[in-house]
């Protein structure tokens, strides 16, 4: 079993994108991505639109899953600019289970470019390869049809409903949760898996 040390943060590469440890110096861009049009709908992070202080906690929170080595959360950066416009990760690590969730978020203008696609394939390859899990979950509040879409391109497959799961601006919102396990993951054809 391949055992990842969490010594530092790995930077992943695609040919588009760079994958890299998120810092202070990007919480204005980070900001920006959760104030972008549309960002927010579906995320059950926050309730209504996050102030700095929220920003400053998430970018310690990435912090410390890293230090606990319960997960990373990447800034996605295009190339050559290192300006981040999206985040893209995995959390809850379990190595005794070999299971992770995954969570990702973009800045609106860099929707429908198959960029969060790329990055999050990337990522894919890292919890599989690197980290050898056999199971990536995902969480995605129902109705958010752009999400499921993004991960059944990826392989997952869509295994139920938590009814009123989390509860979002003033509703209870039902989760649909999304798997993929390694033997399917490398089953995929290699054009699926963006590597």
């Amino acid at each position: 079993m391949t055992q990842f040390d969490f010594a530092e943060t790995p930077m992943l590469e695609t040919q588009r994108l760079m994958l890299r440890r998120i810092t202070e110096a990007d919480h204005r861009d980070w900001m920006a991505v959760w104030h972008s049009p549309g960002v927010l709908d579906y995320l059950i992070d926050f309730d209504g639109q996050p102030s700095d202080a929220v920003g400053a906690a998430i970018i310690r929170w990435a912090e410390r899953i890293f230090a606990e080595q319960s997960g990373i959360r990447w800034a996605i950066a295009l190339k050559p600019d290192n300006r981040m416009i999206g985040s893209c990760g995995f959390h809850l690590y379990e190595t005794r289970h070999r299971r992770v969730e995954v969570g990702y978020e973009l800045h609106s203008d860099y929707w429908r470019r198959g960029i969060m696609s790329e990055a999050l394939a990337t990522v894919l390859e890292f919890c599989f390869e690197r980290l050898d899990v056999h199971r990536v979950e995902a969480d995605v509040v129902e109705g958010n049809a752009a999400s499921a879409a993004l991960l059944r391109k990826a392989g997952f497959t869509l295994e139920g409903v938590w009814r009123d799961r989390v509860y979002k601006r003033d509703a209870f919102q039902s989760l649909w949760q999304f798997g993929i396990l390694a033997p399917e993951y490398r089953a995929l054809p290699k054009a699926r898996k963006g590597t």
